[in-house]
């Protein structure tokens, strides 16, 4: 600087030259700790909670520049629905590079999922792909309208991707039988795959060509792959040993490949979207059990509960129909006014149960009805979880009924009373010994008995249960036996 202040002016370009220097290392070591790819797991059943996951992870690599994708695979498969979603969703990313990396194992949607990807490498060791019949919850195959639809979309994949479509259709459909043949003329280790029906179509002079025909995929087989026959079939393209070879077959340095983690709330959705029939059933069992042993509070919370926690998940998914949620409040209303309002079982306890039904499947889904061979699918499957958690519910609740009054510690705890609506006839009273002399009294019956209740001997009013006989309000009962504080009863 002079006197006056003022910075020499060539002192002035000299501090602007190193400032721009700084600013360009800034700028390239910036750019080398950026990332030149990720690598996301999809491991465990597809659901449509961990496609969506998994489909926010490929968003998030996009916004941030990133154009190589890793999906490492380790997966049985999944729904039929939320595999071919998270398949397309993939084929269609034509600004990335989506590479599968088969490890260990990629069947049914995970094989899908694979076909769609630009590339596939495969565990040398221990990788398997292949098998992507669409099954039922039994394990039965489903039919050939199901079939079709992934036949052609497997079709699409592999015409993109340049797989064997032969072989594809004997993935999905175990009576397809597929020759692999060399014709004159055509290259060493060049050959073509035909299907059963392809190969009978052949003429005698296309025949006549054939140097060598062996069948690859008997009739009754599914097609199912080991790393060396994935890479001799043309689906994978190199069977590597790890990671680390990936990375240098691909040209990427492995200190800027990072890995993207599912987040904690998205693996708790993920297991919890699983386990949501479970949570059907125990709604209906702990709703059973406050509503035949009113004043306990603590079942009814727990099992009105267990339907908000489904219809919560389901919501974060997928926005479930409105018309689910009101069909589930009706047709709890209807049940409620069956049981405390209208003596007997009737119409409206019928209906109750039918719009409880119909409202939990609706919630399963996006869609009112299906308007797709995927989504009748989709909807066939949901009919049957609702179905077995409406049985598993009503074999719990029979259970309940027969056996937990007899046990000791449960009996108490299911049998507690409410005593500030008792008048007379306590706790206390019903464990004085001088009550087994009652053994055989008449009384009526104060509250429906389903199977426990209350009932009035007299001047007593006691909490009773019957061996599993309905007991409407206003009937006559007759004391059986005394166990304990257990009053057993039988109607007159």
């Amino acid at each position: 600087m002079n006197r006056s202040g003022r910075m020499v002016p060539g002192l002035r370009g000299i501090a602007a030259l190193v400032v721009l220097v700084a600013a360009a290392l800034c700028t390239v070591a910036r750019a080398a700790e950026q990332p030149v790819a990720y690598t996301v797991r999809v491991d465990g059943t597809i659901t449509e909670a961990f496609a969506d996951a998994v489909e926010r992870r490929l968003q998030y690599a996009r916004e941030q520049g990133v154009h190589t994708v890793i999906l490492e695979l380790d997966t049985p498969g999944g729904t039929v629905q939320d595999s071919m979603d998270l398949a397309d969703y993939i084929f269609q990313l034509e600004d990335m590079d989506v590479i599968a990396y088969i490890h260990p194992k990629a069947y049914s949607g995970g094989t899908m999922v694979a076909l769609a990807c630009k590339e596939v490498y495969i565990d040398a060791a221990v990788g398997m792909m292949g098998d992507v019949a669409p099954v039922t919850p039994t394990g039965e195959i489903v039919g050939e309208k199901i079939q079709t639809v992934l036949r052609e979309k497997m079709g699409t994949y592999a015409r993109a991707r340049g797989y064997p479509e032969a072989l594809v259709k004997a993935m999905v459909t175990k009576e397809t039988e597929v020759w692999r043949i060399q014709s004159q003329n055509e290259p060493e280790g060049k050959y073509t795959y035909l299907t059963g029906a392809q190969f009978d179509a052949m003429t005698d002079q296309e025949r006549a060509k054939i140097v060598i025909r062996t069948l690859i995929v008997p009739a009754g087989d599914l097609l199912t792959m080991d790393a060396q026959r994935a890479v001799e079939y043309g689906f994978a393209r190199k069977a590597v040993h790890g990671p680390q070879e990936l990375y240098g077959i691909l040209g990427l340095d492995p200190r800027r490949v990072e890995r993207l983690y599912l987040s904690g709330s998205e693996r708790a959705l993920t297991v919890l979207d699983m386990v949501s029939p479970l949570l059907i059933v125990a709604g209906f069992i702990l709703l059973f059990v406050e509503l035949t042993h009113p004043g306990l509070w603590v079942p009814g919370i727990a099992g009105l509960s267990c339907f908000a926690a489904f219809f919560l998940i389901k919501y974060s998914l997928h926005y479930p129909p409105l018309l689910a949620i009101v069909l589930f409040a009706v047709g709890l209303v209807l049940l409620l006014l069956e049981i405390f309002v209208i003596p007997g079982f009737g119409a409206a306890g019928v209906v109750g149960i039918l719009l409880l039904f119909v409202s939990l499947v609706l919630a399963l889904q996006d869609f009112y009805l299906p308007e797709s061979p995927a989504q009748t699918l989709t909807f066939e499957l949901n009919l049957l979880t609702v179905a077995g958690s409406f049985a598993a519910a009503f074999i719990g609740i029979a259970v309940l009924a027969r056996f937990v009054p007899a046990m000791p510690i449960l009996g108490r705890l299911v049998h507690q009373r409410d005593l500030s609506a008792a008048h007379v006839g306590d706790l206390s009273e019903v464990r004085t010994p001088g009550l087994s002399a009652m053994v055989g009294q008449e009384g009526v019956a104060l509250t429906p008995l389903r199977p426990a209740g209350r009932a009035g001997f007299g001047d007593k009013v006691l909490d009773v249960v019957t061996e599993g006989d309905f007991v409407e309000k206003g009937a006559r009962v007759q004391i059986q036996d005394i166990q304990g504080s257990r009053v057993v009863v039988k109607p007159c």
